[in-house]
């Protein structure tokens, strides 16, 4: 019974992120929010995102600085980028992973290869995190910044750590 709820509100998380990537770009006031948090090179990360990523993105920022006032530069940059390593990815290479993910005995590890094409796309969604990290290193961004882009998908690092708690959880609801 668990896992057949827990596929329901996969599933229907997943139904509205793919209605809210179909709107294209970001509203103004949003954009500004963005060029006065990111540095110029954090800046073209972000710009190089997919418009549904770049959404995402401020939708995660805005939830996350709903809920948690006070949220400190490092984590509000986080939110941002947290996506930036998944790259330029086709609607069904989004499609294609949360299905193959959602198999039992996932065959993911054995179709994901690093490169170009289909395979290369399944790679980056499997592996984003440590992707973005090192787009984020290499950018200068902050090492919190950077530590919590590259955790953001172990929930269970985020029993110790209230800043990685909420980016996954302002990333659950946007």
């Amino acid at each position: 019974m668990r896992g057949a709820l827990r596929l329901s509100r996969e599933a229907s998380y997943r139904a509205r992120q793919v209605l809210w990537g179909l709107r294209r770009g970001i509203a103004a006031p949003d954009r500004e929010a963005v060029l006065a948090l990111l540095s110029p090179q954090e800046l073209r990360l972000f710009d190089a995102m997919e418009p549904r990523d770049q959404g995402h993105a401020v939708r995660t920022l805005r939830w996350l600085e709903r809920a948690r006032a006070g949220a400190g530069r490092d984590l509000r940059v986080a939110a941002l980028l947290h996506d930036v390593g998944k790259g330029r990815l086709a609607l069904w290479h989004r499609v294609a992973y949360v299905l193959l993910a959602a198999l039992p005995g996932s065959p993911l590890d054995r179709l994901c290869r690093p490169g170009a094409g289909a395979r290369g796309a399944l790679w980056r969604l499997r592996h984003h995190d440590g992707i973005g990290g090192a787009l984020l290193r290499e950018a200068g961004s902050a090492p919190r910044g950077v530590e919590l882009v590259e955790r953001h998908l172990t929930p269970r690092a985020a029993a110790a750590d209230p800043d990685l708690r909420a980016l996954i959880e302002a990333d659950g609801h946007s």
